[in-house]
């Protein structure tokens, strides 16, 4: 009886930390964000124009913005989202200059500087997505 009663315990307190003990479960906030940001991505390798690209920065900082609208945040998450946008937002900068850029240097290296920030960008969104995993 008493070895019955253990595995009952013993159970009952797997499942009952099986549904709390496995961590933080992403919200429906963040998923949209994360969305968001990968459309971004997915923008840039597809070759979007920087109008489509500002739309998609536009669209990113909408969904930042309401995440951050709720009170009880994942720093981590939120910590990679704010740096991924930062360097989305500053890649429209240097993608701005080299528009403008009449020296093909200068448009080589804006063209160099966009490409790091893109990639800085990409590992921001896998670390935003670790912040979820056991």
């Amino acid at each position: 009886m008493k070895k019955g009663a253990l595995i009952g315990i013993v159970l009952f307190g797997v499942l009952l930390c099986g549904g709390s003990c496995s961590g933080p479960k992403i919200s429906v906030e963040e998923e949209n964000v994360l969305t968001a940001l990968s459309n971004i991505q997915q923008g840039l390798e597809n070759n979007a124009s920087y109008e489509e690209f500002i739309e998609l920065l536009n669209q990113a900082k909408i969904e930042i913005d309401r995440l951050k609208a709720n009170s009880e945040n994942n720093p981590c998450f939120l910590g990679a989202v704010d740096q991924c946008f930062a360097f989305y937002h500053t890649g429209g900068k240097a993608w701005r200059q080299k528009m403008v850029a009449t020296d093909e240097v200068r448009k080589n290296d804006m063209d160099l500087t966009l490409s790091v920030l893109q990639s800085r960008a990409a590992l921001s969104i896998q670390l935003a997505g670790n912040c979820y995993e056991d």
